[in-house]
């Protein structure tokens, strides 16, 4: 009975991911490579872009959940204990970024409207250790709901999930090279993008 409870939340989970992860980075890569282009449409039309994008792409993830699922690996204690530890360590890192990150900055209103949020470098706290905080909590935390889901289609999901963060911080250190100029080049160089450092 219990087993077959926890079969029937990892399930849920695997679908709860499916409609939320692989939506929410198609919104950023509806968003950042086309930086300029929605800084003369309008911070509007690029949000109803994005945000359009990514509720497609959770109706799809659900009305297609069951092909989108494959195989089910089972309930194994030692990936869900494994997926444990990487959700805790996502959400610590989610804790340290959101003390300095507003939510202006988060969904990038310094990049499509400068003139209205004048852009600020964050280099302090945990981006004196990593330049990519929200993409290293979002890659542990993918990869730890995989674990404990323990779907097919879900480590697939995940694998594509860390593919797109890789080509989409090029293209957000890009723009942010364009704004920051030599400031950002230094700290790109001091600071590691994904992996932080121990140390300052």
């Amino acid at each position: 009975m219990r087993e077959a409870l926890f079969d029937g939340v990892r399930y849920w989970m695997g679908v709860v991911y499916l409609a939320s992860v692989p939506g929410a980075v198609l919104f950023w890569f509806a968003i950042h490579p086309f930086a300029a282009f929605w800084r003369r449409a309008g911070a509007v039309a690029a949000y109803a872009a994005g945000f359009s994008v990514m509720i497609a792409a959770g109706v799809v993830a659900v009305v297609w959940r069951r092909p989108l699922m494959g195989a089910d690996l089972g309930s194994n204690a030692a990936t869900a204990a494994i997926g444990v530890v990487l959700v805790v360590i996502s959400a610590f890192v989610r804790h340290r970024w959101r003390r300095q990150l507003t939510m202006r900055i988060l969904f990038g209103l310094p990049e499509i409207a400068p003139s209205r949020f004048p852009p600020t470098l964050l280099t302090e706290g945990i981006y004196a250790r990593v330049r990519h905080p929200r993409y290293a909590e979002f890659s542990l935390g993918a990869l730890g709901w995989a674990l404990l889901c323990n779907y097919v289609g879900i480590y697939a999901a995940a694998a594509l999930t860390l593919a797109s963060i890789g080509l989409l911080i090029p293209i957000e250190e890009k723009e942010l090279a364009a704004r920051f100029g030599d400031a950002y080049e230094e700290y790109r160089k001091r600071v590691p993008a994904i992996i932080p450092r121990t140390r300052r």
